[in-house]
């Protein structure tokens, strides 16, 4: 797992519709600064904070991976009116402000999080997300 304030933006390409990062793997994951997200029914909307410098590093590393995926014709659905969207998957774990794992069902529908998230084929994938008070 890497923050995204260490990504740097010059590692990472797209080969076979998947994300690598200096060459390794495909298997970069990305934490995200605290955040305010939105449920929805396939996972959640992460709303970027115009006046936060750290979302601004964050939107411009996603919006970068956006445009690496535009460039070679792969259709994604990962930044829609300035919020990243992010999907929930069979792995993906969910943990509340005392670090017990809880269901995805359970989120409230608005709340502050810190997620990881890796991503394939042009979507963003939740690896791990932890509820913030």
């Amino acid at each position: 797992m890497i923050s995204y304030k260490k990504i740097n933006l010059m590692g990472l390409s797209i080969n076979c519709n998947e994300l690598f990062y200096d060459r390794h793997e495909p298997s970069l994951i990305i934490k995200s600064p605290i955040i305010i997200a939105t449920k929805d029914k396939d996972g959640l909307i992460l709303k970027i904070n115009n006046y936060s410098d750290n979302h601004g590093i964050f939107m411009n590393v996603c919006g970068y991976i956006n445009t690496l995926y535009n460039l070679k014709k792969i259709d994604t659905n990962i930044i829609i009116n300035n919020t990243i969207i992010i999907k929930n998957t069979d792995s993906s774990k969910f943990f509340d402000e005392n670090k017990n794992n809880i269901s995805f069902s359970k989120l409230k529908d608005t709340q502050k999080i810190v997620c990881s998230f890796n991503c394939s084929e042009g979507c963003f994938l939740i690896s791990q997300c932890l509820l913030i008070n």
